[in-house]
């Protein structure tokens, strides 16, 4: 299916019944990273998956800032009456959900990020090796806005009063300690560290999360 969104055709897939639950995939990906845990997901939640423009199904061009996918997704959700959704973001997908959890209280029930860093401190220096390669030498555009734009304030982490699960691989490049402290910042966030789990490994075309977001979206 596809929803014409600030003047771009988006593609989504919706499956399930039950309460609306968001699935927002991260750079360099599109909504096939979700293709196993959708199906059980789908038998407790209506289950929306959306490719951000520029990526999979989607028209357009990569978004040159993360607040088009802000308001990308905000939109999506105002057109198709998912106010109030759960949502579960990864990387990129899960800062841009924090980005607007920060600026509409309204938009999410409860969120889950995963191997989300809200600066450059977060991450460890083999990652900007490879995203400088990306950036540099393919001129790809989501590793530049990973670069360069990957921040949120801790004044705009307290103000995010959503109920949020912050999950960190304990291998991931993102640093386990990062995220307990900006989990920490939020008023209702907390931390979930995934024994011997990478960046990808869990979640990626992953069951691996399948109870943990059944259980914080009861």
């Amino acid at each position: 299916m596809k929803e014409k969104v600030n003047g771009v055709d988006l593609y989504y897939s919706k499956l399930g019944k039950g309460e609306p639950l968001l699935l927002i995939h991260g750079h360099h990906l599109d909504g096939g990273m979700f293709d196993k845990i959708v199906s059980p997901l789908s038998l407790y939640y209506t289950v929306y998956v959306l490719d951000m423009r520029g990526h999979g199904l989607s028209a357009g061009d990569i978004a040159e800032h993360y607040q088009v996918e802000v308001e990308d997704i905000y939109a999506f959700i105002k057109q198709l009456g998912l106010e109030g959704c759960y949502c579960f973001g990864f990387d990129a997908g899960g800062l841009a959900a924090m980005m607007l959890a920060s600026q509409h209280p309204d938009a999410f029930k409860k969120l889950i990020v995963s191997g989300v860093f809200v600066n450059g401190r977060g991450i460890r220096p083999y990652h900007y090796l490879t995203e400088g390669f990306h950036r540099f030498m393919r001129l790809d555009r989501d590793s530049r806005v990973e670069l360069t734009e990957s921040f949120m304030a801790e004044d705009t982490l307290r103000k995010i009063q959503t109920p949020t699960l912050c999950v960190v691989g304990e291998k991931d490049w993102v640093k386990v300690e990062h995220v307990r402290w900006y989990s920490q910042l939020m008023p209702n966030g907390r931390l979930i560290i995934m024994p011997r789990q990478t960046h990808n490994s869990y979640t990626v075309k992953s069951l691996k999360l399948l109870e943990l977001i059944k259980d914080f979206c009861k």
